[in-house]
């Protein structure tokens, strides 16, 4: 009769360990995304003879039933050097809600998306090898690029990250456009 009675506690505990489990299914959880197809046009923020910084923004949210922290971001260019070898590239990911120098991303936690929305600034630092910077755009290709973020919520923390491409087009552009700028200044 023992053994019947503690069959029946095990059935319990684990009837009540599936219903705790649907319960938390059912929570959510923290999903971002960053939207690459609302992104803004390249710029170019700052020019040297060996160097160029050019910035752009992609706006993110949290679409997800609950809220979450975005521990880490970074932006990661796909351009090697048998493709682009005219300069060296790199990166800086801030948000526009608490931008800082240093390139570093504050973890930040974010309500879901009917809350609050964000933006992340991207720059792109290219510096000329062998002096001329200009000469050294003229060689850009597309650049692919990877947001890559990190993502503490209720599930186990993650890595994801979103592609974009960066027309070369995009570059000539941003560069005739300061060109202008400063010949009206």
């Amino acid at each position: 009769m023992m053994m019947v009675y503690f069959g029946y506690f095990l059935a319990l505990l684990g009837f009540m360990a599936l219903v705790l489990a649907v319960f938390i299914w059912r929570q959510g959880d923290a999903d971002f995304l960053f939207e690459v197809d609302k992104r803004s046009q390249l710029i170019l923020e700052q020019e040297t003879p060996t160097q160029m910084v050019f910035s752009f923004n992609v706006p993110f949210r949290n679409r997800g039933s609950q809220q979450g922290t975005l521990m880490d971001v970074l932006a990661r260019p796909w351009l090697p050097e048998e493709q682009f070898s005219a300069a060296e590239i790199s990166t800086k990911v801030v948000m526009a809600s608490n931008p800082r120098m240093d390139g570093y991303w504050e973890a930040t936690l974010f309500p879901n998306e009917k809350v609050q929305h964000d933006v992340a600034i991207i720059k792109l630092q290219f510096n000329a090898h062998g002096g001329n910077i200009r000469q050294a755009m003229d060689k850009i290709v597309d650049v692919p690029l990877n947001i890559i973020y990190q993502v503490v919520a209720r599930a186990e923390w993650y890595l994801a990250k979103t592609m974009l491409e960066l027309p070369l087009e995009e570059f000539h552009i941003a560069m005739q456009n300061d060109r202008e700028r400063k010949l009206e200044a």
